[in-house]
C-alpha cells in the first residue's frame, strides 16, 4: 500500500496585489480562517490492493488551538456530490455514530493539551467498490468548518501463488502436508510431481496430505491452481517445492560377527550405511572411541581385544542414528584350531559389495610335504606286484625269495 501526504499551509502571499484587492484578502482570511490558515494532515491521494486493510488522517497541527465541536467522514462516488453518504459522525461527550457497518473511527488528541485533534478512518478489507473520495469534515470553534478530501484508488491484487516447503524433518514413516495459496483465491487447487506423471492430487482449500511417505515420494511436487474461465492471465500460473524423504538404512560390513582371529593378527573392519545424507561414524568399545570413520583398525591383536565393539552412524543433525554391535574373539596360539584359523584383511566396500580375504595357514604346507613321500612308496609297492603277476603268468617262482630284478635285453 502507498499513500502520499499532502500538507497545505497558506500564510504568505508571492505576487504583489493593490491595496483594496490586499484588504480583501486579508478579510476573507479572516473569515475562512479555517479553510486557509490551518495546517491540515492528511492524505491527498492513497492507493491500495484488494484485501488489504488502509487508515486515511484527518488531524490538526498542535500550533493551533482551537475547539473541535464534531468530526465527520463522508464518501463521495464519482466525484458527485449528489452521491455522498456519511460513514461516520463524532461529537465530544457522546458516542460514535456509523452510517455504514466495517469502517473503524479513531480520535486523535494532543499530547500536551489532551484536547481533541481529529481522527483517522481505518477501512477493512477493501475492494474496487472502495475506490471514491473521502471527506474528512472538522466542525470547530472559532474557524468554522475544515474540509479536506483523500481520494482513494483500490486495484486488483497481483496474481500469485506460493507452496512453502512443509514444516520440519521429513522421514520415511512421516505424514506431510503441503499447503498452496494463490491470490485471487481459484476455484480448485491440483497437485502434481514432477517425475510421476499419472500422480495428481485435487484440494478444494489447498492443502495436501501425503500418509505414510517413502524414499519414492521425494520429488519436485506442482502446484497448479485453476480459476474460472472469465480470469484473464492468471491459468498456467504454478509454484513448486522439492520434497525430500530422508532415510537411513542398516548397517552392512565386510565381514560377519563374530569374526574369530588370531593373537598377533591384524583386522581390518569397513562398514557402511546408505542414507540420504551425509552421515558421521564413530566405532566403540565401552565408553571409550577407537575410531570417527566407517573403518576400524587394530594391530598385532591380543585376548585383551577380544569383546564386542559398536558402530554409530548418525545424520549431521542427529535427526536418525542407526547403531551396530561387532564382536571379536582373538583366539591364543595353543588353542588354534589349524581348520578353522584366518586372518581378514577387510578392504573398502560400496554398497553390499563384501570383500573377505582368507590366507593360507602353516599347517597345510607341513602336510603337503609329509604327502609327496608316501605318493612314491605307494608306486613302487604297484610296480612290483605287477611284476610278480608277470612272473606267475609265464611260470617262474612265485616265492617272494625267489623275486630277483633283472634287467631284460
Amino acid at each position: 500500500m502507498s499513500v502520499s501526504v499532502k500538507t497545505v499551509v497558506l500564510t504568505d502571499m508571492d505576487f504583489l496585489m493593490t491595496e483594496p484587492a490586499y484588504k480583501l484578502f486579508i478579510f476573507l482570511c479572516m473569515i475562512q480562517q479555517g479553510t486557509y490558515g490551518m495546517l491540515i494532515h492528511y492524505n491527498a491521494f492513497a492507493t491500495a490492493v484488494e484485501g488489504q486493510n488502509i487508515s486515511l488522517q484527518c488531524i490538526v497541527g498542535e500550533e493551533h488551538y482551537i475547539k473541535i465541536i464534531q468530526l465527520e467522514w463522508i464518501k463521495q462516488q464519482k466525484d458527485n456530490e449528489r452521491n455522498d453518504k456519511k460513514i461516520v459522525v463524532f461529537h465530544p461527550g457522546l458516542a460514535i455514530h456509523y452510517f455504514q457497518s466495517g469502517p473503524l473511527l479513531e480520535t486523535v488528541t494532543s499530547s500536551k493539551t489532551g484536547e481533541l485533534q481529529g481522527s483517522i478512518l481505518t477501512l477493512h478489507k477493501v475492494t474496487e467498490n472502495d475506490s471514491a473520495n473521502y471527506i474528512c469534515e472538522i466542525t470547530s470553534y472559532p474557524n468554522g468548518l475544515i474540509k479536506r478530501t483523500t481520494k482513494l484508488q483500490v486495484t486488483e491484487p497481483p496474481t500469485s501463488v506460493k507452496m512453502p516447503y512443509p514444516y520440519g524433518f521429513i522421514k520415511e514413516g512421516d505424514e506431510v502436508k503441503i499447503t498452496c495459496s494463490a491470490s485471487p483465491p481459484p476455484l480448485r487447487y491440483k497437485l502434481g510431481r514432477s517425475k510421476d506423471k499419472i500422480f495428481f492430487l485435487e484440494s478444494s482449500n489447498g492443502e495436501f496430505i501425503l500418509l505414510n511417505v517413502t524414499r519414492n515420494d521425494s520429488d519436485l511436487y506442482i502446484c497448479l491452481p485453476e480459476w474460472d474461465s472469465l480470469v484473464r492471465n492468471q491459468q498456467g500460473l504454478n509454484a513448486t517445492v522439492e520434497l525430500t524423504v530422508n532415510f537411513l538404512d542398516g548397517i552392512e560390513c565386510n565381514t560377519s560377527s563374530p569374526l574369530n582371529v588370531s593373537a598377533g593378527e591384524d583386522v581390518a573392519l569397513s562398514c557402511v550405511a546408505t542414507a540420504s545424507q551425509y552421515l558421521q561414524y564413530k566405532w566403540m568399545r565401552g565408553d571409550t572411541t577407537l575410531s570417527l570413520s566407517d573403518s576400524l583398525s587394530l594391530t598385532s591383536v591380543t585376548s585383551d581385544q577380544s569383546g564386542t565393539y559398536k558402530l554409530t552412524a548418525v545424520f549431521l543433525d542427529n535427526q536418525l542414528q542407526t547403531d551396530m554391535e561387532f564382536t571379536i574373539h582373538v583366539l591364543s596360539k595353543q588353542s588354534e584350531d589349524p581348520a578353522t584359523r584366518r586372518k581378514t584383511d577387510a578392504s573398502v566396500i560400496t554398497k553390499k559389495n563384501i570383500t573377505t580375504t582368507v590366507t593360507t595357514s602353516k599347517a597345510s604346507k607341513n602336510s603337503a610335504y609329509i604327502a609327496v613321500p608316501i605318493g612314491l612308496l605307494l608306486l613302487v609297492l604297484i610296480v612290483l606286484l605287477y611284476r610278480r603277476h608277470q612272473n606267475q603268468k609265464n611260470g617262474y617262482a612265485t616265492s617272494p625269495s625267489e623275486i630277483h630284478f633283472s634287467e631284460e635285453p
